[in-house]
């Protein structure tokens, strides 16, 4: 009989693997419950944002400002032509910041400029206030997907990332019966005008609790224990040691 065939498995590393499984799974799960559901509905309410100007028009903003011809549609572009060229520089300053304070921070100046809009009193205003949102708004989507990267693995980031982006998907859904309902309300202001700033104070309130939950990275995060860390670290690297991209920090 061959010296190899009378090889046994080492018992103390197949412990090991199984230890470090179990330190991965539970890393994962505190992390998920860390980043993902507050990310999901600060996106689910970013898409309220940038969208619930349509619903104002339903509820008679057009006419209040009057607005004529093709005005609504600029309106509604305006957004959009910051938004194209604010990602890259948002991604920036999120690195120098951190996601703890810039994603939050982006946040809650989109919202404020959304229950601006209630305050809006003719075309130009609209407009100068739909830029300014596009600025802001542009870094919240490639600033998760940036955060990501520094907490799982490229394997393990797909599924939530597609997680991430089915917040558009309900916030299609509940955008309308959600702005019904606002428009609705009793009191001193108009109807459109209690979407803007209702709609803007959730965002904002979502935009506070990331602060207080949010982490920058794995190495520094104070819900993991030393023994996750390590063995989350360890992963990272590993992970990033078979990317093409050469230069790469957990906590940089």
């Amino acid at each position: 009989m061959s010296e190899k065939a009378l090889e046994l498995p080492d018992p103390e590393a197949s412990s090991d693997s199984k230890t470090e499984q179990q330190l991965i799974k539970s890393y994962l799960r505190k992390v998920d419950l860390h980043l993902l559901p507050l990310s999901f509905a600060l996106y689910f309410l970013s898409v309220i944002d940038r969208n619930n100007i349509g619903n104002a028009k339903a509820a008679g903003m057009d006419k209040q400002l009057g607005l004529h011809g093709e005005q609504f549609n600029w309106v509604i572009s305006a957004f959009f032509f910051t938004y194209i060229f604010c990602e890259v520089p948002s991604n920036i300053l999120l690195k120098r910041f951190g996601a703890r304070i810039w994603l939050p921070f982006i946040a809650v100046c989109w919202s404020l400029l959304v229950a601006c809009l209630a305050a809006a009193k003719s075309y130009g205003s609209l407009i100068a206030v739909r830029v300014l949102m596009g600025v802001f708004e542009a870094g919240y989507v490639p600033g998760f997907i940036y955060l990501t990267s520094f907490w799982y693995t490229k394997k393990q980031q797909a599924p939530r990332i597609a997680l991430f982006f089915s917040a558009g998907v309900f916030a299609g859904i509940w955008a309308g019966p959600l702005a019904a309902r606002l428009q609705s309300l009793d009191g001193e202001l108009l109807g459109y005008q209690y979407i803007f700033i209702i709609e803007a104070s959730m965002t904002v309130a979502v935009a506070i609790l990331m602060a207080l939950v949010f982490q920058n990275y794995p190495s520094t995060a104070r819900f993991l224990t030393e023994k996750e860390r390590t063995a989350a670290l360890e992963m990272l690297e590993a992970d990033r040691a078979l990317s093409p991209t050469a230069d790469y920090s957990t906590h940089q």
